[in-house]
């Protein structure tokens, strides 16, 4: 008989309860307490989410891993809940400069974030279908508002339009694949689902291969990619950092949760892998090469993400537990140096959709601690030790090298080489190139606003990214192969 301890639920009352405050909190519309009601919607936030870290982090160290149902809070939820809520908090603090910076501050774009993290944690924490689903698509429609939130953005629309469209198609293929399944088995456990069909039956890996489809949209994999930069352009910085990062941290995690049999050696392990490789190399090519030709910052790292989608995908090629530890490891790392990536954006003022290189040009010399914060956050993306992102990728070679995958573990190597050119074009632009006449009279004109919160949350994912670096030796087994072995009790 299934658990019924609602220990398993607080993490995700926590942010959805504050989700329903914060339009309560700024019902007040007069002039003289908007600046307060706006202390109060982003205070809520913090704590909602700092709840919800709190309450994680305290069953991590106690080692409960409490049951509801079908919702397991076990090693792997916690960590993907302490992995979202920490994206969250500093998308929040990024927001609070970024939308003063737009002259766009809205209560319920902070509302919608807080569902969409709701969302996440559900998705995560079990391998219920219809659970799935719910989740699915708690953390999609929020998102598809939080695209177009500034709405004086002339790209906003078709930005949020074109990810809402491809999002629904997803979505009705991950249902269509549950149908099917629970159809063939009787059972909307998917764990149980695989045992029961054995993954022979064509029309369960038709079912399979549905349900990758809707988790594979949400990691930016090619051929799933096309929605992404033109959904990040259109989003405001801070919401497209946490798309890059959150919404695939997610949908990794819960992948990982959902195709146990692609780990072991079941009837549907070998032909999950092949698609997973064959998913990672497009992934890699299209990603890295297209990431070349951009001219905008902000597309570029949105091409980036994509190729980083692929490096992740290989350990599901590789589908040893060490492999799975690495691509935790690299989602940990993932998420301080892309979120201090597109943070950098708010932190120069850079307001709004002047994202190119040429806008970036000397504000290295002109904020050199953010400028160090650029460099350490790209070169780890790039892979370069001693930072947190080269031994994310060196776990994952590793163990493509350990199972026999030599090839693939080349191609990711040639890759991260390839996208050094386009994140050093970055630093250049920062450092290197001066500033034209007009653009320094443009500055001179318009003084950069402030941007205190954002700095810090720049600032926290640089360290962040330097102490996995330095520290990877504690990181891996203390939390990532724990979350593994405790989280995917098949790997034990």
């Amino acid at each position: 008989m299934m658990g019924k301890d609602f220990a398993a639920l607080w993490p995700i009352l926590f942010p959805a309860v504050g989700a329903c405050f914060i339009p309560l909190a700024s019902l007040d519309r007069e002039h003289d307490t908007a600046k307060w009601i706006r202390a109060v919607v982003y205070g809520i936030a913090l704590i909602a989410l700092a709840g919800s870290f709190y309450y994680l982090a305290n069953l991590w160290a106690t080692g409960a891993q409490p049951e509801f149902e079908s919702l397991r809070m076990d090693r792997l939820a916690q960590f993907a809940g302490i992995f979202i809520a920490i994206a969250a908090m500093l998308t929040v603090m990024q927001a609070w400069d970024h939308f003063h910076q737009e002259g766009w501050v809205k209560a319920e774009t902070i509302s919608l974030l807080l569902f969409s993290v709701t969302g996440m944690m559900l998705f995560t924490a079990t391998s219920n279908l219809l659970l799935m689903f719910l989740g699915l698509e708690l953390l999609s429609v929020p998102l598809y508002a939080l695209v177009a939130t500034v709405r004086t953005r002339g790209e906003a629309s078709e930005g949020a339009m074109k990810y809402f469209l491809t999002g629904a198609v997803a979505s009705s293929c991950f249902l269509m694949g549950t149908v099917l399944i629970y159809g063939l088995t009787g059972t909307l456990n998917l764990s149980d689902a695989m045992a029961r069909a054995g993954g022979a039956d064509p029309l369960f890996l038709a079912g399979a291969a549905l349900l990758m489809l809707g988790f594979l949209f949400k990691t930016s994999a090619v051929p799933f990619h096309q929605w992404t930069p033109d959904a990040y352009c259109a989003s405001p910085h801070p919401i497209a950092g946490f798309m890059s990062v959150a919404t695939k941290g997610a949908a990794i995690i819960a992948l990982m949760r959902a195709f146990p049999a692609a780990l072991s050696s079941g009837a549907i392990g070998p032909k999950a892998q092949h698609a997973f490789a064959i998913l990672a190399v497009l992934t890699l090519v299209i990603g890295n090469l297209t990431a070349l030709v951009q001219t905008d910052a902000k597309r570029m790292l949105a091409y980036s993400a994509i190729s980083h989608a692929g490096y992740l995908l290989l350990g599901f090629v590789a589908g040893t537990p060490a492999a799975m530890t690495g691509v935790l490891f690299y989602l940990a790392i993932y998420l301080a140096m892309n979120m201090g990536a597109f943070g950098l954006f708010t932190a120069l003022g850079l307001v709004g959709e002047d994202t190119s290189y040429d806008a970036l040009r000397g504000l290295g010399w002109k904020r050199p601690l953010m400028g160090l914060c650029a460099a350490i956050c790209l070169l780890s993306l790039a892979g370069i030790p001693p930072f947190g992102g080269f031994f994310g990728k060196y776990f994952i070679f590793k163990e493509l090298i350990a199972t026999g995958h030599v090839s693939l573990a080349v191609l990711g190597v040639l890759a991260s080489l390839v996208s050094l050119y386009y994140y050093l074009r970055f630093l250049v632009a920062l450092f290197v190139q001066a500033p034209s006449e007009a653009l320094e009279r443009k500055r001179a004109e318009a003084p950069l606003a402030p941007s205190a919160l954002a700095g810090a949350s720049v600032l926290a994912s640089a360290f962040i990214v330097v102490l996995g670096g330095l520290a990877q030796g504690y990181l891996v087994p203390s939390f990532a192969a724990r979350a593994v072995s405790e989280g995917l009790k098949l790997l034990r």
